[in-house]
């Protein structure tokens, strides 16, 4: 689903049936647009922790795994198709912020939110 821009926002077992080409997801009222919505990692991860979840009852190893960032990483860099192999494996990135390139960022929108409203003739707030 991630794959076409959507986000379940419910998946569970209950929302998996198996057709016979495969697993059929139903259930899709509260799918999200995945690039559009600022929540989206987060439901994906929750969806993805449901499955891990439930199936690591009857795969234990499966609750070792980290599908949910990895899947989240290869969208974002635009590198995730139906065929991606998976590891179940992420390593995060940390480091430092660059605290310098996020505010000029803000300012940036900032300044950009202005110009729009004197395009606008709205007064700034």
């Amino acid at each position: 689903m991630l794959c076409a821009g959507v986000v379940h926002g419910d998946l569970s077992e209950f929302n998996v049936l198996l057709g016979e080409e495969g697993p059929v997801i139903i259930d899709l009222p509260q799918a999200i647009d995945a690039a559009g919505n600022n929540h989206a990692q987060r439901v994906l991860l929750r969806d993805v922790a449901n499955l891990r979840g439930f199936f690591g009852g009857f795969a234990p190893e499966l609750l070792k795994t980290d599908f949910g960032p990895e899947i989240w990483d290869l969208y974002q860099r635009g590198l995730l198709t139906p065929e991606t192999p998976l590891t179940g494996r992420f390593a995060r990135q940390e480091g430092a912020v660059d605290l310098g390139s996020v505010l000029r960022e803000i300012g940036d929108a900032q300044a950009e939110e202005a110009a729009r409203r004197l395009r606008m003739q709205v007064p700034a707030r």
